[in-house]
C-alpha cells in the first residue's frame, strides 16, 4: 500500500501540481496542415540506474510506440490511455522514444508522459511538448537512436493536458 501511495503522489505532482507550462504534457502534432500520420520522436538521457519508470500515452486515433528502435507498444486505439512499465526497458545513457500516430478522422493529437525515478531518487519527466521532433512522413530508421532528426521541425502543441476536446485523461 505504501508503494502504491508514493507512486500515486509522484504522478499527482507530476501531472497536476506543477504550475509551469513546461511541466504540463501537451497534445502534439506536426506543423503541416495536411497529413493523416504523425512521426514523433524525443531523445533523452538517463544519468543513473532506473528504480522505476512508467510511460502513459494516448493517441487520437491510434499509435505504435518505439524505444531505441524497438517496438514496445502496438496499435494504441482511440482515446484510451495506455500504461507501460518501462523500468527494465530504459538504458543508461542516451535513449529515444518514438511514435507513429494514425489519424483516421476527427481530432488529431498525441500525448505522452514518461516518469522515471532513478536509484538516486532524482526524477526525470519526459512530456510530449515542443521539444519533440515531428514529421508527416517517415524516413528510413527514424525510430533508431542514431537517426539524425535535425531537419525535423519541433512539434506543434495543439493543447495542454486537460484542455478540450480531450480533458484530463492522464491522471493517476
Amino acid at each position: 500500500m505504501k508503494s502504491f501511495c508514493s507512486h500515486l503522489i509522484l504522478w499527482t505532482c507530476a501531472l497536476m501540481c506543477c504550475s509551469a507550462e513546461a511541466q504540463t504534457p501537451g497534445w502534439i502534432w506536426h506543423g503541416d496542415k495536411g497529413g493523416d500520420d504523425l512521426f514523433a520522436r524525443r531523445k533523452f538521457h538517463v544519468h543513473n540506474r532506473v528504480h522505476s519508470a512508467e510511460l502513459r500515452i494516448c493517441a487520437d486515433d491510434g499509435a505504435t510506440v518505439y524505444l531505441n528502435g524497438k517496438e514496445i507498444l502496438a496499435a494504441v486505439k482511440g482515446r484510451k490511455v495506455q500504461r507501460l512499465n518501462m523500468t527494465s526497458r530504459l538504458r543508461l545513457g542516451r535513449n529515444v522514444l518514438a511514435a507513429k500516430v494514425d489519424r483516421k478522422s476527427g481530432e488529431r493529437g498525441f500525448i505522452a508522459v514518461l516518469l522515471v525515478t532513478l536509484t538516486t531518487g532524482r526524477q526525470l519527466l519526459i512530456n510530449s511538448d515542443h521539444t519533440w521532433k515531428t514529421s508527416p512522413t517517415n524516413s528510413a530508421k527514424w525510430t533508431d537512436l542514431a537517426f539524425d532528426d535535425s531537419r525535423w521541425p519541433a512539434a506543434r502543441v495543439l493543447a495542454l493536458h486537460g484542455a478540450k476536446p480531450w480533458g484530463r485523461i492522464l491522471g493517476p
